[in-house]
């Protein structure tokens, strides 16, 4: 009888655990629907739009860095290429095959993670399911506007880097082929930015720390992730000289002094991953070094201190900070042992209301109540595409605005065609955030040639592009007056601008600085001193 009563207890345990399965499968499914259904909501973001017209534009035949601008090494633009020229070869909007193929490797980074964390022991803690579940979520619906950014990309391919990390610290053996594609993986992360490296030998260290082995440090994935790192830099001497003699200088002269290392120091993200680093460690104790979550978390202060570096403040320049911060502290809260870390004989187990307070959780929810409105926040480009598309269909554009969310991704949405080399007037509106930030200063007074002459430059190449584009539509925000004032000196822009009537107005967000004037070029083109422009 108690065999029989045994057996039965064993089949409900089956039949439970079955359930439970479905019911994970069912969640799986469910998430990756939400995530799909949020990019049919959302607009591509606005730098990736730009860079898949910049992917067009080489495609056509023109010298990037000479024809084409941009502040970034080719990385940048390399992401987007393949799915691009696909689209092209079939004839199809470029925007949903940049889409599938983010999913894609999204789908291939986690596949590859959760491959080499299965080969050791801390796998077994968790509920894979759960963890799948929580990784969608975080790479996949939290991005928002974020996805496909350049810093979401860099944050997937992370993630088979951090992997091997930990089997490294924990002294497992994995295969070649994936130790391999790990070292790629942080390889690619390095090239996007220089120093998302950070965001990987952190970890390293961390790893170091545990197991203090010369193949730690000198592993096979680290190796690989720098020479691929050097390789790339090489073929940028090779087959981009450009960038080094035309980019680099105005990126030193202009776009560096520009940026705010303070306020970004000081801000609510930085305060935000320390919390999730602090309340981890709370809550492992003398366990946290020997945790992945010490890890994960490692990696997310190295990209918080990128995010410090850049000093731009822009959202989605701290979510790989942020996502691989909710990750670590996922980790600790998700492990079926972590519970028993903060005993009756700490600070956390003699005070529950400590142990509240600091617990990942709390941090966990305050991080994505104070990011995530960041993250899913875009100007309504619908908006502008519609009026535009009223005005003059399939338009050639260009813009008098710094800001290179005015241009893009409007241009792409209304089928049109880019008309500047520029993705914006961004080196005038720099170089007068400087003037107005340094004035006064002796050291900036030096630096002052250098920056006029930049500018001169800039402007003629705007002028030619007015010349010989004709742009349909000129956009510019109402409130950048000081920037149309300042490029209007420069010899032959009056002239060109005075061509262009007030077509239209459009509000792209509900703020004054917000609204932004569409200007139609005169059939006739006739230059009148009567402009609004």
């Amino acid at each position: 009888m108690s065999v029989s009563l045994a057996s039965q207890q064993t089949g409900r345990q089956g039949e439970s655990g079955s359930a439970d399965v479905r019911i994970g499968c069912a969640v799986v499914l469910l998430l990756l629907g939400v995530a799909v259904w949020t990019r049919l909501l959302l607009p591509m973001n606005t730098d990736t739009s730009w860079l898949m017209t910049v992917a067009d534009m080489v495609l056509d035949g023109k010298k990037l860095y000479v024809d084409v601008s941009e502040t970034n090494p080719p990385a940048s633009m390399w992401i987007y290429l393949p799915a691009v020229a696909l689209a092209r070869l079939l004839k199809m909007a470029a925007e949903p095959f940049v889409i599938a193929w983010i999913f894609g490797l999204a789908a291939a980074s986690l596949g590859v993670s959760f491959r080499i964390l299965a080969m050791t022991d801390w796998l077994q803690r968790y509920d894979r399911l759960v963890l799948l579940s929580f990784a969608i979520v975080v790479f996949t619906i939290l991005p928002g506007n974020t996805f496909t950014e350049r810093e979401h990309v860099a944050t997937l391919l992370c993630l088979p880097f951090l992997a091997a990390t930990v089997a490294r610290a924990e002294g497992c053996a994995v295969s070649w082929p994936l130790l391999v594609a790990a070292g790629l993986c942080g390889g690619m992360v390095a090239s996007i930015k220089p120093h998302f490296v950070l965001g990987l030998e952190l970890p390293v260290l961390v790893a170091l720390s545990v197991r203090r082995r010369w193949n730690t440090l000198f592993s096979i994935e680290n190796v690989i992730a720098g020479m691929a790192t050097i390789a790339y830099l090489a073929s940028i001497f090779v087959f981009y000289p450009d960038y080094w003699t035309i980019t680099v200088p105005v990126n030193k002269a202009i776009y560096l002094p520009a940026a705010r290392q303070g306020e970004a120091l000081q801000s609510t993200y930085v305060l935000l991953v320390a919390a999730l680093v602090l309340t981890s460690w709370m809550v492992l104790g003398s366990r946290f070094r020997q945790h992945p979550a010490a890890i994960v978390l490692a990696a997310a202060v190295g990209f918080c201190i990128a995010f410090i570096i850049q000093g731009k403040l822009w959202p989605y320049q701290i979510y790989p900070a942020i996502a691989l911060g909710l990750t670590g502290a996922a980790l600790v809260v998700m492990d079926r042992t972590s519970g028993h870390a903060a005993g009756a004989g700490t600070l956390l187990g003699r005070h529950w209301w400590l142990a509240f307070i600091f617990h990942p959780i709390i941090a966990m929810a305050a991080t994505v109540a104070f990011c995530a409105p960041g993250f899913f926040i875009h100007l309504r480009h619908d908006r502008l595409a519609e009026a535009i598309t009223r005005i003059h269909p399939r338009p050639t554009v260009a813009v008098v605005s710094g800001d290179i969310a005015l241009g893009h991704p409007v241009t792409r949405m209304v089928n049109g065609h880019w008309g500047m080399t520029q993705w914006a007037l961004w080196i005038e509106t720099y170089g007068l955030r400087l003037r107005k930030q340094f004035a006064g200063r002796a050291e900036f007074q030096t630096m002052l040639p250098a920056i006029e002459a930049i500018e001169k430059s800039d402007m003629t190449a705007f002028l030619a592009d007015l010349r010989r584009n004709r742009p349909d539509i000129l956009l510019t925000f109402r409130s950048e007056t000081a920037l149309r004032a300042h490029i209007r000196s420069f010899p032959g822009i009056a002239e060109e601008l005075d061509r262009y009537d007030v077509a239209g107005s459009v509000a792209l967000t509900d703020q004054n600085e917000g609204i932004v004037d569409i200007l139609r070029r005169r059939p006739e083109a006739q230059a009148t001193s009567g402009s609004q422009l």
